[in-house]
Parts: structure tokens; sequence; C-alpha cells
């Protein structure tokens, strides 16, 4: 087979999870371009000294080059050290927990990786330390890829959902999906991984064309104007490492039921106590950062006036698998996540109460395209 075959070549790209002989965890996130195998690799290191323990990320350039149709060599560089709540350390913080845990940065690193399938990918590390010391290191690397939804579910009838939404507190978010998929972002659902990249690269021709047509002028170096862009950009349909939910059950309803193609099935409302969630992961996100990040974030919508009647919140994650993340910081399961389905069949009877809230595609979507779908769905369905 040739080593250039696009098709085989596809199988490395996305994110990558495991865990190092030494027992730190690792996520890497690869890209491929034609032979070469690029990306980024977040290393948790967690070292105890005299019973305190002082964990850190290393943050690393992954570069490889094909030599056979599943084997790929290269290096691996630190690029650099960050705290365990993702924030960069300058040069006397790195100094200083290096000297702290005793640890000695490698001078350089080489591997030899193996793709033995779609889903593991296996790596030997090479070590050489200034001290002349060598040290090999063994990785597996596992790409997860779920079918669906793994949150605990109820099912409702519609007038049960009608009840249900009227007895709610501002705590929750809503998010409605005609199938029960698992939550991931557009930009993770396309099989990329490496953000890094994407907003060096596509972002940026991204951010050139919309300021040759916006009023507003974009800059995606000032991280207030990036979020508004990814904002913009997720609301037209580009692939973004953003998530939709909504402050309004209804509304979630009502994406889940205007998209149902079939009355067989069930259509799928998520639930999330944000305010529950925000306290322990935050309301900041660093999309420069290697640690693993599922947030709530208002985003500013400049040129965008679909935030406010959809009445969105919108989540950020640099991880594949959104609720694998929520799931492992539950104390007991449904904690911070659920589903509740209600029958496709009911879609009409639904789809007429929430036109009649003043829920339709001309209210939640202002301008031309809510107006075509709006009578699209009045006129030909």
């Amino acid at each position: 087979m040739n080593i250039l075959d696009e098709g085989m070549n596809q199988l490395f790209r996305g994110q990558w999870l495991g865990k190092s002989d030494s027992g730190s965890r690792v996520i890497a996130n690869i890209n491929v371009d034609g032979d070469k195998i690029l990306g980024r690799v977040s290393e948790l290191e967690t070292i105890e000294v005299n019973n305190i323990e002082h964990s850190f990320w290393l943050w690393s350039i992954f570069e490889g080059q094909l030599t056979s149709s599943s084997k790929v060599q290269g290096e691996i560089r630190i690029q650099s050290i960050h705290h365990i709540d993702g924030n960069e350390l300058n040069r006397e913080e790195t100094a200083k927990l290096l000297e702290i845990t005793d640890t000695e940065l490698p001078e350089k690193s080489t591997f030899i990786g193996e793709l033995i399938n779609d889903k593991e990918f296996r790596i030997n590390t090479n070590f050489k330390y200034q001290s002349h010391v060598e040290r090999n290191e063994s990785l597996k690397l596992i790409k997860t890829a779920k079918k669906s939804s793994t949150a605990p579910s109820k099912h409702m009838t519609w007038e049960e959902f009608k009840n249900f939404a009227s007895s709610q507190n501002d705590d929750f978010l809503y998010r409605g999906q005609s199938k029960s998929w698992p939550l991931q972002t557009s930009f993770h659902r396309t099989g990329y991984a490496d953000l890094v990249s994407y907003l060096d690269k596509e972002m940026k021709e991204f951010e050139h064309h919309i300021n040759s047509i916006s009023s507003h002028p974009y800059n995606v170096n000032n991280d207030n104007s990036l979020g508004a862009l990814l904002n913009l950009a997720q609301h037209h349909g580009y692939p973004t490492p953003l998530l939709d939910w909504t402050k309004s059950p209804y509304v979630a309803a009502f994406f889940a039921f205007e998209n149902v193609l079939t009355k067989d099935g069930k259509i799928t409302i998520y639930t999330f106590d944000d305010k529950k969630w925000s306290n322990i992961a935050g309301k900041n996100a660093n999309v420069r950062s290697p640690n693993i990040m599922v947030k709530t974030l208002e985003l500013p919508g400049f040129n965008n006036p679909r935030v406010l009647p959809q009445q969105a919140i919108t989540m950020y994650s640099n991880i594949n698998d959104i609720e694998s993340i929520i799931q492992n910081n539950e104390k007991q399961k449904g904690e911070f996540l659920q589903r509740i389905t209600i029958n496709a069949s009911e879609a009409k009877k639904a789809m007429r109460d929430l036109h009649l809230m003043g829920l339709t595609w001309g209210s939640l979507f202002p301008g031309f395209d809510g107006i075509c779908k709006q009578l699209k769905s009045r006129h030909f369905i």
C-alpha cells in the first residue's frame, strides 16, 4: 500500500487518550498533512515530594513522518509547562517546580508509533537528558467514539414535558436533538482535534473573510473578539469547539422536534445543571491550554441576532467525549447531566404548541433564513 494513501493516513487524525508507563495521563491531538503526522500532546505529571503531590501539564509539539501505511516516527518537543488549572508557568515558576520535584526535562525525545487499528495507537518514546541518561517509555492511546449518549434518561409524553418545563428553575440549561447522539462539538465531529492549529490557520482565514463583509471587525488574537467570532461561526454552520445550549426547555424542544425526519423513534432533550457544574469547572476558558475543559460561557453576540431569541448559552470544550468528563465528576449518576426522551410521533402536536408560544423559525432565526424555513415548514410539511 502506498504510504501516501489518503484514506489510511486519516485514521491517525483525531483525539487519542491514554496513560504512559509512569502513570501520566496523556492527550494527543493529531492532524495529518500528506505523509506527515502533526499535533500537540498534553501530559499530566504528578510527582509526590514529602507527602505533597505536585501536578503540572507538559505541553509538547508532536511531529512525525509516515514510514509505512500504519507506522510513523518523529520527535516530541516540550513547548511549555502549565499549572494544573492550565495557566502557563513563567521561567522562574518552571525552575522552582523542577527544583522542588527534582525533575529533569529531556533534551530530545524521539518516538516510533504504530497504528494497530482505527481505535488503537501505540507509541514507544526515547528520552535523552543533559545528564546523558536515556529512558524509554511505551504508551497505548485509544480513540473514543460513542455512537449514542450514556446520560441517564427518563421518558415523558409531551404533556408531561410541559409540566416538567414549567417547574424548572434558572440553574439548568437544555439542548434538543432529534436523536440521542452523544454530546460533541461540531469541530470534534469533523474528526479534527488540534485546536491551536485550528485557531492559527482556519480561524485566521475565517476572520479575514468575515471582516470583509462585517461592520464589526473581529480579532482572533483578542479573547473577547475570538469568542464573538466563534459564536457567530457556530450559529452559521461553521465547525467550532462550541456546543449550543439554551436557558429555555421549550426552545430546546423546538430544535429537537423541528429536525425530526420520521415519526418513529424518540427525540432527546438534555438537561444540565449549569450552576452546580460551574461551581467546580469555573466560567473562564483559555483556548490555548493543555488541560481538559468543559465550560459554559455567555459569549458576545456581535452581528448575531439569533443569540437573544434563542436564549443561547455556549459550552466550550477541547475534549471529544464531553459526557465522560461530566460523568467522571458526578458523585451520583445524573447529578449534572440527564436526558428526557419523547416519542417523535408527538412532533405535530408539540410544534403546534410551540408555535402558539411564539417559537418559530422566524422568531428564533431573524432574517431571510428564518422566514424561508418557517414558511417551508408551514407550506410543504
